[in-house]
């Protein structure tokens, strides 16, 4: 499925498209009939891991998928059996919510969470993984808004 167009404008299906969370490193929130997803700039695969092992978001035996270099294939572990290396590329960790996150190395580290998004989790994992250090009330609200549609 494609986001169906810009600036939150619905089309004949629901979909609303892409729109941007004014907060820093930005938020790209895409909205779709049937899910979310939220994609931002992040920090260090090191800060990533210490946010999902502290978050309430997620259970400590929640399954997290590690692409490491090193190892062929992909590995299942549970979050507090993480520990970063320069070798993990790409991470995945699936709580008991509806949502997943994902970690990954681009040319810079991106977090991207996807499913049926909570606002709380969303705001809780950019401030996580980022050096953001908090967020205005009315980037709260958009971000609540735009997902409590879909």
């Amino acid at each position: 499925m494609t986001p169906a167009r810009l600036g939150g404008m619905s089309d004949r299906n629901g979909d609303t498209g892409e729109q941007p969370i004014s907060v820093s490193p930005t938020v790209h929130l895409e909205t779709f009939a049937t899910h979310s997803t939220a994609t931002w700039k992040a920090g260090s695969l090191a800060q990533c891991i210490e946010t999902l092992q502290t978050s309430e978001c997620i259970e400590p035996t929640a399954t997290v998928v590690v692409d490491d270099t090193t190892t062929a294939g992909r590995e299942q572990h549970a979050v507090d059996d993480i520990t970063p290396t320069e070798t993990i590329r790409y991470l995945r960790v699936t709580p008991a919510a509806s949502w997943t996150l994902s970690w990954e190395q681009r040319t810079w580290p991106v977090v991207s969470m996807s499913g049926t998004l909570s606002a709380e989790a969303c705001h809780q994992m950019h401030l996580g993984t980022t050096e953001c250090s908090e967020w205005p009330d009315t980037a709260t609200a958009n971000l609540k808004e735009s997902i409590d549609n879909v």
